[in-house]
């Protein structure tokens, strides 16, 4: 997950230069929070909608305006892309 950290990193410094000093850790907080969540043992999500990122056996979750590309691995959960929705076709 170091590339999706780096992902992260970067959405918290346009977030940060945008608005109030800290509001980029918060979002970067808020974001890693709802990538924790998704990593429930004995869970199965479905893979996703998009025929690209189905094809890579990947599951896809969102959080506000970025989706989150990932694969369930044993008890863990392993993120492979991020990406803004406004991508996807």
């Amino acid at each position: 997950m170091p590339r999706a950290m780096s992902v992260i990193d970067a959405i918290a410094g346009f977030v940060e230069s945008k608005n109030t000093r800290g509001s980029g850790a918060r979002y970067a907080r808020k974001f890693k929070a709802a990538i924790n969540k998704l990593a429930i043992p004995n869970v199965h999500y479905s893979l996703c909608n998009h025929p690209v990122l189905a094809a890579y056996q990947y599951s896809c979750s969102n959080f506000n305006d970025w989706v989150i590309a990932f694969r369930k691995n044993g008890g863990g959960l392993i993120v492979y892309e991020i990406f803004h929705s406004s991508i996807l076709f």
